[in-house]
């Protein structure tokens, strides 16, 4: 079989011939989505000197008027959609430009090539160490109706091309008509054409914000774009992975307006960061404007970045979990993550090795299409075996072909090898009226629970559905209730109960707590803890005591806070300690070590990852951290001790690799002499079969 048209891709430029690393792709729908909403993971991939390739399916004309939204001049000034589309895509040369070389006006290489009979413009920059290729499919009012997400859900057959100011696309080839096949074609083959390591789209599933309870209509906080973008890129990954000829990509998916409704998870400095690209994208960044005056970059956008209140949080909708690395039952360390669009699995050769193998697939999988998510959530069970939940995504343009479903895998109790994946289904049907309510389940988390475990996952209401798995089997899905957002975090405490805790949906209540007074109990509620929002999924540490400390991430500025129950299954202190000021982003991996300590790992706005031995005996918090280095990351690192008891450190690298950190604490407690990060199969990181 030929994936390629004859024509087809053939014209893109390859990577940089100065590096071995395979590339990254960034699937967007406008030229600043990756600017807004991808950083800081993209620039330090660029930082780190892999070639990146963005992406963009629309031209995102708008209105058509270049002019900033408090210029009185837009009343009366006439639209030019080419223009606009022009600067836009000016604008987003001029800051990657910025960002690689230091220089808005670093020279670009501007070309064209034939995707699937339609002619789209491709620049290079840097000897194709940044490469960005233009579908500019109209999308804003030129379009007449029409729109990305139309085209998805086939209300529109085709959809047609501009042609920018000034492109090297010949004036011919303006109007051009693609089809919903053409466009995941397209996408198909620039995946087939770069075999990138790591592929970040936007989010196929956006919060809803209102539903008008006449109609039913559901508005929803995002741009319909991203959500065809995104949509469009899910289904050209699957095409793309069925193909099992190149190396299984990791997928980051990235939440695009609804980061306003979030806690900032940009420290300033790192905020900082984000809008000085943007300010050169916007044409503000104090440039004398090329000519013609419409080449400043996009003036609408101009210095209003900060105002949408967007720009200052970067989160993931597949928010992936930290409990990822595990002990099998014969000692050996395991590895889980998703690849390629299916779970693998990396495991040491033997218990306290330093050699792994993989990734392997992990699991037997279910017949039909579809594809996991990046999240895999792990625990192991009062008999000692492992289960990890995920979820499997079909995606279409009828509604019934959008689904989402949770899966389940467990080891056989006697030879402890993984059998086949069980579909939990969700708590919601699978028929056509159902689709927003599938399509809103957040990332699933799974807990021990008494003698079985309990799975926990964000439902449509914003509450908790809950469903359990006992000696009797799994049990229906119940609904615990509540407003969240999107970070929920659980424990299981020695006491065989289990704590549950999610940032509030409604501001100023903070965290929400749902706990069991007795193992396997029902789950009360507790909506009046008083703990601030958190601006990512807390950390929870049980105490020799029996409390819990709880490490959570401080809003805008990236610091780690501390707080502790008064006493066991009890109420908080509310008054934090400080347990780091160095800013970083995300939620913590930690493991308890035989000290009777709890190892913290953090990822910094350095571009590495640090470490934190804590107490827990009740002492004050210490806020001395040891940085690791490494990085850059896919996904957040995790840790566990091996069968010696050192711990081991473990984060999926720029290249989709495995990479690991064995310390042995007790014998090195002042960590003066670090061992070296061991990266895992470096060679193609292939899957094996």
């Amino acid at each position: 079989m030929r994936l390629f048209n004859r024509d087809s891709a053939a014209g893109l430029p390859r990577q940089s011939k100065s590096t071995a690393l395979a590339p990254h792709v960034q699937i967007c729908a406008h030229t600043d989505d990756d600017l807004y909403f991808m950083t800081p993971d993209l620039w330090e991939s660029v930082d780190s000197g892999i070639p990146q390739v963005s992406v963009y399916l629309t031209t995102g004309e708008a209105d058509g008027v270049n002019l900033p939204m408090d210029d009185a001049a837009r009343r009366t000034a006439a639209p030019d959609f080419p223009g606009y589309t022009a600067a836009r895509q000016h604008g987003i040369r001029a800051a990657y430009a910025f960002m690689v070389t230091g220089s808005r006006r670093a020279p670009w290489v501007r070309s064209t090539v034939k995707l699937r009979g339609v002619t789209a413009e491709v620049n290079s920059l840097d000897d194709g160490r940044i490469t960005l290729v233009f579908l500019n499919l109209r999308t804003g009012q030129g379009a007449q109706g029409t729109n990305l997400l139309g085209l998805w859900q086939q209300s529109g057959r085709t959809l047609a091309t501009l042609r920018p100011a000034a492109s090297p696309i010949p004036s011919t080839c303006d109007g051009q008509l693609l089809t919903r096949d053409d466009v995941t074609g397209v996408l198909t083959d620039i995946l087939q054409r770069y075999a990138p390591a790591l592929v970040r789209i936007m989010n196929p599933d956006p919060q809803w914000t209102a539903v008008d309870r006449k109609t039913g209509g559901i508005t929803y906080c995002d741009n319909s774009d991203h959500t065809a973008a995104a949509l469009f890129a899910m289904a050209a990954l699957e095409k793309y992975e069925r193909t099992g000829r190149q190396r299984p990509a990791a997928v980051e998916s990235y939440t695009g307006y609804c980061n306003k409704l979030r806690p900032r998870s940009l420290s300033p400095q790192q905020a900082a960061r984000k809008f000085s690209y943007l300010a050169v994208y916007g044409g503000e960044d104090g440039h004398a404007c090329e000519q013609p005056p419409g080449l400043c970059g996009d003036r609408p956008l101009g210095n209003r970045a900060y105002n949408r209140f967007y720009g200052q949080s970067t989160n993931y909708r597949w928010q992936s979990s930290t409990n990822w690395l595990q002990v099998l039952p014969d000692g050996r360390l395991a590895a889980f993550a998703v690849l390629g669009g299916r779970p693998v699995m990396w495991t040491q050769d033997r218990p306290g090795g330093d050699r792994w193998s993989g990734p392997a697939p992990l699991g037997r999988l279910p017949h039909g299409g579809g594809r996991f998510l990046a999240r895999l959530d792990a625990t192991r069970d009062a008999g000692g075996r492992l289960h990890i939940v995920a979820v499997r995504a079909e995606v279409g343009a009828a509604p019934e072909q959008q689904q989402r479903n949770l899966m389940h895998l467990t080891q056989d109790p006697v030879t402890g090898e993984f059998g086949a994946w069980t579909d939990l289904r969700s708590p919601y049907n699978t028929s056509a009226e159902h689709e927003a309510r599938r399509r809103s389940l957040g990332m699933p988390v799974v807990v021990a629970s008494g003698s079985g475990i309990q799975v926990v996952v964000r439902n449509f209401g914003t509450g908790l559905s809950s469903r359990s798995l006992t000696e009797d089997g799994w049990q229906p899905w119940g609904d615990l209730k509540g407003g969240v957002l999107e970070g929920t975090a659980a424990l299981a405490t020695s006491r065989g109960t289990v704590e549950i805790y999610a940032p509030s949906s409604i501001s100023g209540m903070g965290v929400l707590r749902w706990h069991q007074t007795t193992p396997d109990g029902a789950f009360a509620r507790d909506y009046g803890t008083q703990l601030a929002q958190p601006a990512a999924p807390v950390t929870l540490v049980e105490q020799t005591d029996g409390r819990l400390l709880m490490f959570s991430r401080q809003p805008e500025t990236g610091w780690l806070l501390a707080h502790r129950q008064h006493r066991p299954d009890g109420t908080w202190n509310t008054q934090p300690e400080i347990a780091c000021t160095t800013p970083g982003f995300g939620p913590l991996a930690h493991a308890v070590l035989p000290t009777g300590e709890a190892a913290l790992i953090q990822r910094t706005d350095e571009q590495g990852l640090s470490l934190c031995i804590q107490p827990l005996d009740g002492s004050p918090v210490r806020p001395e951290w040891t940085s690791l280095g490494s990085g850059p990351f896919v996904h957040t690192p995790a840790a566990a001790l091996d069968h010696q008891g050192r711990l081991v450190i473990a984060y999926i690298d720029a290249q989709a690799c495995l990479n690991t950190l064995t310390l042995d604490l007790p014998g090195d407690r002042e960590l003066t002499a670090l061992p070296p990060w061991t990266t895992h199969h470096i060679p193609g990181c292939q899957l094996s079969v």
